[in-house]
């Protein structure tokens, strides 16, 4: 199923939930995070739910590193779908560490027809990338 075809009535602004967020786990951990993009429209709430508990559970794996230093963060949605790259600066966790962690987040975004995928860097960091097909927040009329 693509994100045109879920109805829901409740839509969720995740820009500034996530940006708070992340700003409080920044404090508490003394790790930076940059925010590349955030969206400026409203989400379903289910699919704003699951990129908010992606993101923590890569920032909770990324946290445990010990070598990251700076995270940045994207999350784009538009008519083609919606991407959220999240991207660890550190030495690089090894790979099952946080796949392990997303294996549940991977088959939910499948569910939705999308996926996640951890691509680390030995010595260079870790990117993890979710994407989901459709159209997240654009609707057309009379839907």
């Amino acid at each position: 199923m693509t994100m045109d075809g879920l109805r829901t009535e409740a839509r969720v602004m995740p820009a500034d939930d996530l940006r708070e967020r992340l700003e409080r786990w920044s404090r508490s951990t003394g790790i930076d995070v940059e925010v590349w993009a955030l969206p400026g429209r409203p989400l379903p709430g289910h699919v704003a739910e699951l990129v908010q508990a992606t993101v923590l559970d890569v920032l909770d794996g990324l946290e445990g590193d010990g070598s990251v230093r700076s995270v940045g963060i994207a999350l784009t949605a538009g008519a083609r779908g919606l991407r959220l790259t999240v991207s660890g600066h550190g030495q690089g966790l090894p790979p099952d560490r946080l796949a392990d962690r997303l294996r549940v987040r991977d088959a939910q975004f499948a569910e939705l027809g999308g996926g996640v995928s951890v691509n680390v860097v030995p010595g260079g960091g870790v990117t993890v990338s979710a994407a989901l097909p459709g159209r997240p927040v654009s609707r057309r009329r009379g839907r």
